[in-house]
């Protein structure tokens, strides 16, 4: 159903940089055009697992009045560089306009709460749906055949998008993840009982019991605002867990001006991959084993290893269900920055047990 009251849309500044498309006004669409406004980031799980939808959607309805424009608020200081965001656009499919909101500006013009987060604009310019995380995706396709029926009466309903997973259903019942970890002093979900020196390398010993919700630090590592980072040559992270998979945003390093001199240059870290410092990952104690890697997993020598290029979000483990596991991640190269870590679930009705 659509919302009421009516809000008018704000308007979209003008300061700001736009990819696959010139500057945009809400303005110029009224009368002509449904916009639906997304906000993402490219390393958010659930902006990426909300994205396939809003790429049928854009493939679907752009020939019947809509326009789809999707807003990229960086969670993370290098999601600023726009050769990051033209890369992942590229690589994600995304063909409809995007616009770069380093600074938030669009997303406060809209009140907007969090990451994904969708706004339906019908034809008069007006909000009439939105709707804020993953899910919901009948109900916005609902919604926005709603407004281009109302925008043109000759508009003809198309087949709704089947669900792309099981969890996807409407009235699926899913278990509950490990909610995110944030790696950065801002907001830590460090478990050591040394705790945080902020921005200052510190050497952790990893107890071996780790409580839930918590990542654990071996060896010496920095704590910065939004990640840490190995000081050393070689040291660990270890975390408990409950999901069916684990993603981690990690960056070959995360020293901003060797980042942003990475950046500008195409190469991170070193000439070739084998420079680049590397992060072996362990389950239970024993080397992940294939039919649980995730989809960045590579096997180098038979070890199953992460070789961060550029700081993004990499797949880490892909168990057949909903499981528990002590996951040790050993990175073996100085400066591997990790930011965050988030964890996705299945249907509670599958096959999946809960180990």
């Amino acid at each position: 159903m659509l919302q009421q009251p009516l809000v008018r849309a704000p308007e979209l500044p003008q300061s700001v940089r736009w990819l696959n498309s010139p500057p945009l006004s809400l303005r110029d669409q009224r009368g002509r055009r449904v916009v639906l406004i997304d906000f993402w980031d490219y390393t958010c799980i659930n902006c990426l697992r909300t994205l396939p939808y809003v790429i049928e959607w854009d493939a679907k309805y752009r020939d019947h009045g809509l326009l789809t424009i999707g807003v990229h608020a960086p969670e993370f200081s290098f999601a600023r560089e726009a050769r990051q965001i033209e890369r992942a656009v590229a690589e994600l499919g995304i063909s409809y306009p995007v616009v770069l909101d380093n600074e938030y500006d669009i997303w406060q013009a809209f009140s907007n709460k969090g990451w994904p987060s969708k706004f339906l604009i019908d034809a008069q310019g007006y909000i009439r749906y939105q709707h804020l995380g993953e899910g919901e995706y009948l109900a916005t396709e609902l919604a926005i055949q709603a407004a281009l029926r109302e925008a043109n009466p000759a508009f003809r309903p198309q087949p709704l998008t089947i669900p792309k997973r099981p969890e996807d259903s409407p009235g699926v019942l899913c278990y509950r993840p490990t909610p995110e970890l944030y790696c950065g002093y801002e907001r830590s979900s460090l478990g050591n009982r040394e705790g945080v020196e902020l921005e200052t390398v510190m050497f952790y010993a990893d107890p071996g019991e780790h409580q839930a919700e918590r990542f654990y630090l071996h060896g010496a590592w920095r704590s910065m605002p939004e990640y840490c980072a190995l000081a050393g040559s070689q040291g660990h992270m270890a975390l408990r867990y409950k999901a069916k998979e684990v993603n981690v945003v990690l960056s070959p390093s995360g020293d901003p001006v060797e980042l942003m001199l990475g950046l500008q240059g195409g190469q991170l870290i070193g000439e070739t991959a084998h420079e680049r410092p590397r992060v072996i990952i362990y389950q239970d104690g024993q080397p992940l084993a294939r039919t649980n890697a995730g989809a960045d997993v590579v096997y180098v020598d038979d070890q199953p290893t992460l070789i961060p290029d550029r700081p993004r979000m990499m797949r880490v483990v892909n168990n057949p269900g909903f499981e528990e596991h002590e996951l040790r991640l050993e990175v073996h190269g100085k400066g591997c920055a990790f930011f965050s870590f988030t964890f996705t679930t299945c249907p509670a009705s599958s096959s999946a047990t809960q180990r």
